[in-house]
């Protein structure tokens, strides 16, 4: 669309689920060097940036020439903090001006270069859209499908008649975390990167893994 594209890595030292993930190698590269290549690769992103509160991470960012200005804050480290928070701040720290920022998150090992140009196509012939999100089948119960419990008794969790016919429901997809896609300016006015104006990019659910535990 001729404006700049931003691939923005966020990963913190943190994880309680599994220790040390993002520096654990899948392979030959660990799964933060493995989102890095994947952006470098791509010649239509313009600028890498991973934003990390972790030094070790830091310092693989720094080598690879993609390290954010500074560290990430504390106060966005920690277990409560949003990855919009992280986005919104690296766009005011590192002078990301205009264009499209892309979100690569290093848990999703599996989705490859042919999945980012695809993507990158899709949205270039979509010029309505403000985003792209990719999405995978959803395997479990059907959302319609769900209960709570509200004061003892069960209850539809969507407030919808959950005796519907499998067959007549709209299909479901999950987001599998491997891409999102947004305009800068509307990722910073509605602070979302699924704005109104999202579409969606089909991955098959092989490539969708995504490592949390």
């Amino acid at each position: 669309r001729g404006r700049a594209l931003t691939a923005i890595i966020p990963v913190r030292g943190g994880s309680k689920r599994l220790p040390g993930k993002n520096t654990r190698k899948l392979g030959k590269y660990s799964l933060l060097e493995r989102a890095i290549k994947l952006a470098q690769g791509c010649d239509r992103v313009d600028r890498i940036l991973v934003s990390t509160d972790d030094p070790a991470m830091y310092d693989c960012a720094q080598a690879y020439g993609v390290a954010a200005p500074t560290m990430r804050p504390a106060e966005l480290a920690a277990d409560g903090a949003t990855t919009v928070a992280v986005v919104e701040h690296l766009i005011g720290q590192a002078a990301i001006a205009d264009g499209y920022v892309l979100l690569l998150q290093a848990t999703s090992p599996l989705r490859t270069m042919a999945d980012l140009n695809d993507l990158l196509d899709r949205f270039e012939s979509d010029l309505q859209a403000d985003a792209i999100v990719s999405l995978c089948d959803h395997t479990g119960a059907h959302p319609e499908k769900l209960q709570k419990i509200v004061d003892g008794h069960v209850v539809s969790y969507l407030g919808v008649d959950s005796h519907r016919p499998e067959q007549s429901l709209p299909r479901a997809y999950a987001l599998n975390g491997a891409f999102y896609l947004v305009d800068r300016d509307t990722f910073l006015h509605e602070k979302s990167f699924i704005p109104a104006r999202t579409i969606g990019y089909h991955m098959p659910t092989e490539r969708s893994v995504n490592l949390d535990t």
